[in-house]
């Protein structure tokens, strides 16, 4: 206090707390019997603490290393995949193991595939063959992704399938995740499944190794998206583009394309880099008419995500 670090608090009926206040000041009040208000019970006068400006153990690798070797050494993720098969029967549940790490006589803890069995009997018996991907970061003190398959209830309302946690997404996880899919829901080549993405890193050559003949759309959100960051783009264009996506037939969609060319060329250069059979209507040869996934697909992530914060810093839930 004596070397000028600010006290806000006040003494009711006492005096107010000043950095300028001494010891003795401090002592003093302690002596005020007065009314409520602040009371010191113990007073040391002399210190011989040092400063300390950087705590290592507060730094995110050293967390980063403390909770990976606590899940990496923790058997009860094999006891809560046990729990989950024992309580759940049917429902499948696949944790991988570093092969590295094991030849070296260690546990790691690679990535893990959860499917409840009542999400796959109740997606087989009334859902549409509708399939969202996404995933997303884990911000909680384990890092890693969660990918995530969700499909839609007569409602248009979320239906998670599986999910999994993996190190990073790419062409390798991916393809790990659908091979798994494609057995809990018996998916065969993906005949008359449509997935929807928004063509996250190595997932369109997963979908085309695991599920070949299945119809693989973009969703026009992140299209949007995606095309507002690359060039300027006008409300009166973002117009053209959902025309251009809900086209009927193929005519009207070249109509709506030359609309959009008369405002710029270059506009419909970039928009033709995503090839219109996978998000134009006019050529979809299935019954499912969505060309995005909806808030609702996206409020999946997005519970997760707050989850893995709440676990993260409980003491600001």
């Amino acid at each position: 206090m004596q070397k000028g670090k600010e006290v806000n608090d006040k003494l009711s009926h006492y005096k107010e707390l000043d950095k300028s206040m001494t010891f003795k000041d401090l002592e003093e009040a302690k002596k005020n019997k007065k009314g409520p208000g602040f009371k010191i019970k113990t007073l040391k006068t002399e210190h011989n603490c040092e400063d300390v400006f950087e705590n290592p153990r507060a730094k995110t690798k050293t967390l980063a290393e403390y909770f990976r070797s606590k899940v990496q050494n923790n058997p009860k993720l094999e006891a809560y995949a046990n729990e989950i098969r024992e309580s759940n029967p049917d429902s499948d549940v696949v944790i991988n193991l570093s092969k590295d790490a094991m030849a070296e006589g260690k546990r790691r803890f690679l990535r893990m595939y959860i499917c409840f069995n009542a999400m796959k009997l109740g997606f087989k018996q009334g859902l549409r063959p509708f399939i969202g991907l996404d995933g997303t970061f884990l911000k909680g003190h384990c890092k890693g992704q969660l990918l995530v398959d969700v499909a839609q209830d007569c409602q248009n309302h979320f239906y998670p399938l599986a999910w999994v946690v993996v190190d990073k997404e790419n062409t390798l996880t991916w393809t790990w995740f659908l091979e798994l899919l494609k057995h809990s829901l018996n998916l065969k080549d993906g005949t008359s499944i449509t997935f929807m993405s928004d063509m996250q890193n190595g997932l369109l050559e997963a979908v085309r190794i695991v599920l070949p003949l299945s119809n693989h759309r973009f969703c026009v959100r992140h299209i949007d998206a995606n095309w507002s960051k690359r060039i300027r783009i006008s409300g009166e264009m973002k117009k053209y583009l959902w025309w251009s996506a809900w086209s009927t037939y193929e005519e009207d969609f070249k109509d709506q394309l030359k609309n959009l060319g008369e405002l710029s060329v270059d506009i419909v250069k970039e928009l033709l880099r995503y090839p219109p059979q996978n998000w134009c209507r006019s050529y979809f040869d299935t019954l499912c008419i969505k060309l995005d996934g909806g808030q609702q697909f996206y409020r999946v992530l997005q519970l997760l995500d707050l989850r893995s914060k709440r676990q993260a810093y409980p003491e600001d839930a």
